[in-house]
């Protein structure tokens, strides 16, 4: 069980859309990173990965922390007419097949000793449900836990009153 971060996942993601050959497109955390590219010429190409939750909670043993990270990342297709309800329908369950072959390559990943992922995936964690962001996007929400070795290690350069708290 390795460490991880924000900025690892956010990069593990974006690496993973460069490398496959079913999505076209890839947002970061922010809100407004999806509406500016959107409001781009030729705005997003679909399929997205778009990532929208990071949250770090704690669990494990006192000598033994463990950061549980919540991950959050939505299949999107966009431009669907706001009438079809069938092409609505049918982006969602594509968007829920590509879900699954990402999950599989987490699977794969945090299977892998050489990966920052390595034994952290937790299968039972996930969890997918179809998203309407708009009238015209989408696809599939997907949540999943990470769980890392995270030290909570204190740093006495870090604190002025450590010796009086210590002593």
């Amino acid at each position: 069980m390795k460490e991880n971060s924000y900025i690892q996942v956010k990069d593990y993601f974006e690496n993973l859309v460069l490398q496959s050959n079913f999505l076209n497109d890839f947002v970061g955390f922010f809100e407004r990173e999806w509406r500016s590219k959107q409001a781009k010429i030729g705005g997003l190409k679909t399929p997205v990965l778009a990532l929208f939750k990071y949250d770090v909670g704690f669990d494990g043993p006192e000598q033994n922390s463990i950061a549980v990270r919540k991950i959050g990342f939505a299949i999107m297709f966009n431009k669907i007419p706001a009438g079809d309800f069938q092409a609505q329908y049918n982006a969602i369950y594509e968007a829920e097949k590509l879900a699954f072959k990402v999950l599989s390559r987490i699977w794969i990943d945090s299977h892998n000793h050489e990966h920052f992922l390595y034994n952290s995936f937790l299968k039972d964690s996930v969890e997918i449900k179809p998203v309407e962001l708009s009238l015209s996007d989408f696809g599939v929400d997907v949540i999943f836990n990470l769980k890392n070795k995270q030290l909570l290690k204190v740093d006495t350069a870090d604190w002025k009153d450590l010796d009086h708290i210590c002593s």
